[in-house]
């Protein structure tokens, strides 16, 4: 059977799943350090011990649904957020960086939300697929769980309305004295009850203690008195509303014994606490534990939200009224030193696994991994991106550039932040490379550019059939290919490259050139990154990017490669008198890609500019293939936008990277436009 999910519910019931798994180690620490508290406070009073127990119980709450809340921040969904501006519904993927070159994403399914495994995953990836079905079956127990305790909500509602009359004025009396005693400000109704065999306490709002007729023939005034003592004391202290909750707590953790264990201590300390005020209020323990003897002679099963007097231990409460309570332990010091370790030790362990990391306040979140040799320059030019003129080649070597090419694109940019290389794809003669610090010396992740990537491993190995038109969620319509990549509809890539695998991948992503320097002749060159197959935590994520860092250079020669006939160009700024001829230097190598398979992911690539994210810069008189990709952050957002034109005979390549606030990939299409505009005449012949 197969299922599928949209990418946000999928997420939920990861994020849950994660919250599950984590808690069985969570909660049963938790019991362990309340097992070493109870330890130290024996001999203390019940109430202490009652509130321990309670806060432990809050805790194996608490720590699960901040675990959960952690792996849902983590992937939060605007980072899958629709960027486009043709249909209102792109299939841009927006990641988020984080300093430490990682994306905060975690590895979600191949197949838009699907819980079947998909070929080529990792075994991370298939152990993933696991866990939603984990949480469907966790949501199966809670929902049994909870139609049990809402019929118990409901009988206990019951029992107040049938069966009921009230007391004679004798004992109504006698309650009002012990309510008084127990500073009550509220009065409670005292019933006797058919449906009842023991003294019962229910309600909240309008609570309800409900006396049966045999405890008004079977006790004694004084022990009727004792037990009445006891169920108004559970009132006073709102014991039924505490039970509601500690019963959803049940609920939602019943999975787990140490949550049972640490819910009977609870129970026992709770008939504990009022057993000691009822003795307080009626001044003899004796009576009233001849009291709770005779009442287990009347037991029968009662709901279990209701606060019946024969509740806990019954011998553990009479014993304890007899002999009083156990005298405090003397615990070493050895003993005392240990547990305050352990507890230490443990709280760090939550804390570091619970509480979000806290980005570096110093470490832009644009970029991925700064090489060493980033820091070349970077002070010129960074302090020239503070008042928005980075395009001002602030900090660039401007030698043996195209003065023209680089004013064009430095008005094409406007005053945006970002970097600009504009390339000869045929012989890679570079006429420019604006703000050379982000467009060569720092690596960024790739997002849908990366698609390309995906689509030509998956086309070159036959893993999927580019004509193939595919139903994805969200459209009415089937994708093939073109279409896909016009849209950068990213449920079809999530399918596809469940089908490609991490390997086919990487292997294409070599061959174009990414993890190497491209031989620019400028200084500083960072080689960008490949993860290694092991490393890879999702082949879905590694098909928009994630663990790859690449350079806007990089990013040119790769996607000449696809338009000059499979040819890695070396990009060289002619700055030696060899340099100024029209010929092209050696490539560094063939990419290896046949034709044909070129020619399946071309098409795409046009119609990304005719009818897909960059169609704002569609020009009739031009065709121009390209790529748009969106990266996210709190900081601002940064649009990506690798091309050449003409498609059919390039002559120019342009690469834009954009970064700022409403940043898209169609952004920095726009400005790719701008610059081939004006430099339509170098297009011509």
């Amino acid at each position: 059977m197969s299922i599928s999910l949209d990418v946000e519910s999928f997420q939920i019931l990861n994020g849950l799943a994660q919250g599950l798994l984590h808690s069985i180690w969570q909660c049963a620490a938790v019991a362990l350090l309340l097992a070493g508290v109870l330890a130290l406070l024996r001999g203390s009073s019940s109430n202490v011990r009652y509130v321990a127990s309670c806060c432990a119980m809050a805790l194996m709450l608490l720590l699960p649904s901040a675990t959960v809340w952690k792996f849902l921040s983590s992937t939060p969904s605007a980072q899958l957020e629709d960027t486009s501006e043709v249909m209102g519904a792109t299939g841009e993927f927006q990641i988020r960086p984080s300093p430490g070159g990682r994306l905060n994403e975690k590895p979600v399914t191949s197949s838009v939300g699907s819980l079947q495994p998909a070929r080529g995953e990792s075994p991370a990836e298939r152990a993933a697929h696991l866990l939603p079905w984990l949480t469907l079956f966790w949501l199966a127990g809670v929902m049994l769980l909870s139609m049990r305790t809402l019929g118990g909500l409901v009988l206990a509602h019951r029992m107040k309305l049938h069966g009921t009359r009230p007391v004679s004025g004798l004992w109504r009396e006698r309650a009002a004295e012990i309510a008084r005693k127990l500073s009550m400000s509220s009065p409670v109704k005292v019933l006797e009850s058919s449906r009842v065999s023991v003294p019962t306490a229910v309600g909240w709002l309008r609570p309800a203690i409900l006396l049966p007729a045999s405890a008004f023939t079977g006790l004694t005034p004084q022990q009727l008195e004792a037990v009445l003592a006891h169920e108004l004391a559970h009132v006073r202290r709102h014991d039924y509303l505490v039970n509601v909750l500690q019963t959803g707590v049940e609920t939602l953790l019943f999975y787990h014994p140490a949550v049972w264990w640490v819910s009977r201590q609870i129970r026992a300390e709770r008939e504990h606490v009022c057993d000691d005020m009822a003795v307080r209020v009626t001044g003899d323990a004796m009576t009233y534990a001849r009291a709770l003897t005779r009442i287990e002679r009347l037991r029968t099963a009662a709901p279990r939200l209701a606060m019946a007097a024969d509740g806990g231990s019954l011998r553990s409460r009479v014993s304890r009224l007899v002999e009083g309570p156990p005298r405090p332990r003397h615990l070493s010091p050895l003993f005392v030193g240990l547990f305050l370790m352990v507890a230490t030790l443990t709280t760090v362990v939550f804390a570091s696994a619970v509480l979000p990391k806290k980005q570096a306040g110093n470490t832009p979140p644009r970029s991925l991994a700064a090489d060493a040799d980033a820091k070349k320059g970077a002070g010129d030019v960074t302090g020239a991106q503070v008042h928005g003129s980075t395009l001002s080649a602030a900090g660039d070597d401007t030698k043996g550039e195209d003065p023209d090419v680089r004013r064009v694109a430095v008005e094409a940019l406007g005053g945006r932040e970002g970097a600009v290389v504009v390339m000869d794809p045929r012989t890679g003669r570079v006429y420019a490379v604006v703000n050379q610090d982000w467009a060569l010396r720092r690596g960024w992740v790739p997002a849908s550019t990366m698609k390309l990537v995906t689509s030509l491993a998956g086309v070159g190995e036959g893993l999927f059939n580019p004509a193939e038109k595919m139903r994805v969620q969200g459209r009415g319509e089937r994708l093939d290919l073109t279409g896909a990549l016009a849209l950068s509809d990213n449920a079809y890539f999530k399918s596809v490259g469940g089908r490609v695998g991490v390997g086919p991948i990487l292997d294409y992503a070599r061959r174009l050139g990414l993890g190497e320097r491209t031989g620019i002749n400028y200084a500083g060159e960072v080689a960008g990154s490949l993860p290694s197959a092991e490393t890879v935590a999702s082949v879905v994520r590694l098909g928009v990017g994630e663990g790859v860092e690449v350079t806007p250079v990089q990013l040119a020669v790769l996607v000449s490669a696809l338009g000059n006939g499979g040819k890695l160009v070396v990009p060289r700024v002619p700055r030696a008198p060899w340099d100024a001829t029209d010929e092209a230097a050696p490539p560094r190598r063939e990419i290896g890609i046949p034709e044909g398979v070129r020619n399946q992911i071309i098409p795409g690539m046009i119609a990304t500019v005719e009818r897909g994210t960059a169609s704002g810069i569609g020009n009739p008189t031009l065709k121009i293939a390209g790529k748009t990709g969106t990266l996210t952050g709190k900081e601002g957002n940064i649009g990506l936008f690798a091309s050449y034109a003409p498609a059919d005979s390039p002559r120019l390549t342009v690469v834009v990277l954009t970064q700022g606030d409403g940043v898209k990939g169609a952004t920095a299409a726009k400005i790719a436009g701008a610059i081939y505009k004006a430099l339509r005449g170098r297009l011509a012949g």
